[in-house]
């Protein structure tokens, strides 16, 4: 596609070799993994993190995006269908015609409504992800930006994550996972007892090594084509029950305290997470 898009922006013939084959301006996928496997992983590596490092300097010196960005981390799977068994090929069962993939940690900046891919991490397996967020956020700070908000997926619920973000000058945007506590909260809000917002503290799971607390605040937000006011109006009326209130909810939490207009911090922070 991107090859074919080139050739029509290209002036002049094309070549065409003596077997009838034409040239291709850009390499063929077959080319370009051949060559990835000549230069080894981690040169692969450099050469990708420096191609989208001058992408975020070029957009920040022509004001394309701000020195203050947003990050979304998320995952993404790519299914596997050789014969490798080793750390960097983990199982899977939601891929069709195989029960193996490469898991990747994607990183990408949001600002002025400018969305750009900004790193790529093949996670192996027993290796912890938080640490290879905290090092991509040092990178981003290293190259002259500046955290607002990150916005991350519950696969990355750990307080010690967002503790980390919150030194480095940023907040998490996290949904919160369903515990006893949280539909309690959604509850009291639905019946009228507590407002949409609430302090609640985080601690590390039992397990960890290291075990703190810190204080977050919830934010109850409604899912697209939901309103809060008639969740909550449908539901004092008897026209819906609480687990199918709770169904069109979900809980926004993040390390940043809410200021003086409760309500209007509260709508404007969760718009941030789509």
């Amino acid at each position: 596609m991107l090859n074919e898009y080139y050739l029509t922006k290209r002036k002049g013939r094309r070549k065409i070799y003596t077997d009838g084959r034409k040239k291709r301006e850009i390499p063929h996928q077959t080319e370009v993994n051949k060559y990835l496997r000549k230069i080894g992983l981690n040169f692969a590596r450099k050469i990708l993190q420096e191609c989208l490092d001058a992408q975020l300097k070029e957009a920040l010196e022509q004001k394309i995006i701000s020195k203050k960005i947003n990050i979304l981390i998320d995952f993404t799977e790519h299914p596997y269908y050789g014969k490798r068994n080793d750390p960097m090929i983990k199982g899977t069962t939601r891929q069709k015609g195989t029960k193996k993939m490469r898991h990747y940690l994607g990183f990408s900046v949001l600002s002025r409504n400018i969305h750009l891919y900004a790193g790529l991490e093949h996670v192996p397996q027993g290796k912890s992800k938080i640490p290879i967020i905290i090092q991509f956020l040092d990178h981003l700070l290293d190259l002259g930006f500046e955290l607002k908000y990150i916005l991350m997926d519950r696969e990355f619920y750990r307080a010690e994550l967002l503790d980390a973000v919150r030194k480095r000058g940023g907040n998490v945007l996290i949904p919160a996972k369903f515990y006893k506590k949280i539909k309690l909260f959604i509850e009291n809000y639905l019946k009228g007892k507590r407002n949409r917002v609430r302090r609640y503290v985080f601690s590390t799971a039992t397990e960890a090594k290291r075990h703190f607390s810190i204080i977050v605040s919830l934010i109850i937000r409604a899912k697209q084509g939901f309103s809060l006011q008639s969740i909550k109006r449908d539901f004092q009326n008897k026209k819906i029950s609480l687990k199918e209130a709770q169904k069109r909810l979900f809980v926004i939490m993040t390390k940043e305290r809410p200021r003086c207009n409760t309500s209007s911090w509260a709508s404007r922070t969760s718009s941030f997470y789509r």
